[in-house]
């Protein structure tokens, strides 16, 4: 397992009070697009896993995974460090640190190590639970004030509300997708190819930019799997079948990632 070999310093905010400020601060700073998250955990529970899931939900991500054995915490949390690296987000903030279990702050830690994030702890106490400590001893770790890092926010105005999405909550029909599991018979591979040009040089689908913001939110809110959104996003803008998209390998990708060879498995 690949690890960040020395990730950020965990920052550890103190707020006493519990001050609902500083809560609606924290919450306000979630920003995906910018990179960061904020973690408000499930309360009532010390699993491992739920806490997996409010992660992978801060990412905008649909849970509980389906697929996995029901108390296998390692495919979450694997599943959050992808699309951590994916997404590029760069910070988490979590609150409630001060009921973190051994388990969960150990399973923080691995993200931390996994991904290079800037974790940040709220804790609203006066000090830090006898077991945290413990645990950030070895850690490298500073404290924060909470009027310092978390200030007062100021509600949203009318020019910051989203404009209705024109194509939200209707059916989106894409020619491209066709391609994607188009059978002969269940158990013969795909023998239909993607569009090509007169002169065999490929045309990808021409998809207007509303639908493509459309589709990609779509598409990033759909699953939690990386390799099946990969797969879908990659079928949606290149009308390649699932034949053809099980022939490309991470050494086939371009610059950036913005191409990809594939090939008939024939």
């Amino acid at each position: 397992m690949l690890t960040c070999p020395d990730p950020p310093p965990v920052t550890v905010i103190v707020d006493p009070g519990d001050d609902l400020v500083h809560t609606r601060a924290a919450l306000a700073a979630h920003d995906p697009p910018a990179g960061r998250i904020t973690v408000h955990p499930t309360p009532g529970t010390d699993s491992t896993l739920a806490l997996a899931h409010d992660v992978l939900a801060a990412l905008g991500k649909p849970v509980p995974v389906a697929g996995y054995r029901g108390h296998d915490t390692g495919p979450a949390w694997a599943l959050a460090a992808a699309w951590i690296l994916a997404t590029g987000t760069t910070h988490l903030l979590l609150l409630r640190a001060h009921f973190l279990t051994q388990p969960r702050l150990d399973a923080l830690l691995l993200l931390r190590r996994r991904t290079g994030l800037r974790l940040t702890l709220v804790v609203h106490t006066s000090r830090l639970p006898a077991g945290v400590d413990r645990i950030l001893s070895g850690v490298r770790h500073h404290f924060a004030d909470a009027t310092a890092l978390l200030p007062a926010a100021d509600g949203p105005s009318a020019a910051d509300c989203p404009l209705p999405r024109p194509l939200a909550n209707r059916w989106i029909a894409l020619p491209a997708l066709t391609t994607l599991l188009a059978f002969d018979e269940p158990t013969r591979p795909c023998r239909c190819s993607a569009p090509l040009a007169p002169d065999r040089d490929f045309f990808p689908p021409v998809i207007s930019q509303p639908t493509q913001t459309e589709v990609a939110r779509r598409l990033h809110r759909a699953t939690a799997h990386p390799h099946l959104a990969a797969e879908l996003a990659t079928a949606v803008f290149t009308a390649a079948s699932t034949t053809q998209l099980r022939t490309a390998h991470v050494h086939d990708l371009g610059p950036a990632a913005a191409t990809a060879d594939a090939r008939d498995s024939s």
